[in-house]
């Protein structure tokens, strides 16, 4: 996919040209700044020395914002990719790698009459719902990157303002929230280095090998129910924090939010939600649609709230307009399934039916 710059390639030049136009804005604050701090008051040389020295301080910020942002915004996510190797759109190759690891230390063998036993399907279907998952996810890692620089060029843009409001005593914790808020967005892929620990967690779980070495039936089945409740966990781990994840590092820099604290709240409340709203689609799908309308239920009341709940962590607000959207879909799709009008018990052979055609003939 294409990055930020090359989709939008004139959007950094025009937020360069608000830097510049902000510029004497914060000229003026900086001068007010400090001939506030001179006229209040009887103060030290000292003093008078430590505001102009914090003057100076707020100017190299100004001139070096940019390119001290762009330098860190390159040195994190390189360490959370090359380091922590997180990848939310690589759960597919990250489980084809742990499951041939622990093939590899349980000794089973790997040649290519396995891949039509019930166990090498059963994981082959996994892979197909995990790579399902990984292209979601790297689909919103897309969006959240574009996102970021959004954000990023814009606070560029109007740097010059809240940077001066830190030169004057009234507004300087307006400034300083303005470049913390900053900081946590240049901190974003470390959300997503914090979720990719529970997550290879989840993959090691799902490919552990202690149920098939029980052999037999039960252990077949005790192995599927292992990969069912770790791919179910994983699907609701995955979504939720590759949404929610960035901006919980952003709350935690600015506010010192606990990052596992809300990481793991947030996924139980969104698998709370998922399950609650899964089942009550697919009662409504079902009514009209059997097996494959309530599957169809469970997967859009699934997506709804799971979304809804990530979003509602992510921007602290109860309203998410993509679980609202989803869920509206879902009950249009409910009401147009429901079942036909039912037949009269009275007329179980349908010669009644038969009559009122031939009446309405003639």
């Amino acid at each position: 996919m294409n990055d930020f710059n090359t989709l939008f390639p004139n959007f950094l030049n025009q937020c360069t040209q608000l830097n510049g136009a902000m510029m004497p804005v914060a000229c003026v604050l900086f001068v007010v700044g400090v001939v506030s701090s001179t006229v209040s008051g009887h103060r030290s040389a000292s003093a008078y020395l430590r505001t102009v020295a914090r003057t100076c301080g707020y100017i190299a910020v100004l001139a070096s914002l940019m390119t001290w942002g762009n330098v860190a915004a390159t040195g994190i996510d390189s360490t959370v990719k090359n380091t922590l190797q997180a990848d939310p759109g690589g759960v597919y190759s990250q489980y084809q790698k742990a499951l041939t690891l622990q093939k590899g230390t349980t000794g089973q063998s790997q040649s290519w009459w396995d891949l039509l036993d019930s166990q090498s399907i059963f994981e082959g279907l996994l892979s197909c719902v995990l790579w399902v998952l990984g292209w979601l996810a790297s689909v919103i890692v897309f969006y959240a990157y574009l996102s970021q620089k959004f954000i990023l060029y814009i606070g560029y843009g109007f740097a010059p303002l809240f940077i001066g409001f830190l030169a004057v005593r009234a507004l300087h914790s307006v400034g300083v929230s303005y470049l913390l808020g900053f900081a946590g967005v240049l901190c974003w892929p470390l959300g997503w280095g914090a979720a990719s620990i529970v997550t290879k967690g989840l993959m090691d779980f799902m490919t552990d090998q202690s149920f098939l070495a029980m052999g037999g039936v039960g252990g077949a089945t005790g192995y599927a129910l292992q990969n069912l409740i770790g791919l179910a966990m994983l699907g609701i781990w995955l979504i939720f924090s590759t949404i929610a994840a960035p901006i919980i590092i952003q709350k935690a820099i600015s506010s010192g939010t606990q990052v596992g604290q809300a990481l793991l709240g947030g996924a139980a409340t969104a698998a709370g939600a998922a399950i609650a709203s899964g089942a009550g689609s697919a009662a409504a799908f079902g009514s009209g649609g059997g097996i494959g309308g309530a599957a169809a239920g469970i997967a859009m009341g699934g997506a709804s709230a799971l979304v809804g709940a990530a979003e509602s962590s992510a921007t602290g607000s109860s309203y998410s307009p993509m679980g609202s959207l989803l869920s509206s879909l879902g009950h249009q799709r409910a009401a147009s399934s429901r079942a036909p009008r039912a037949k009269d018990s009275s007329d179980l052979t349908g010669d009644k039916a038969a009559e009122e055609v031939l009446q309405k003939q003639k």
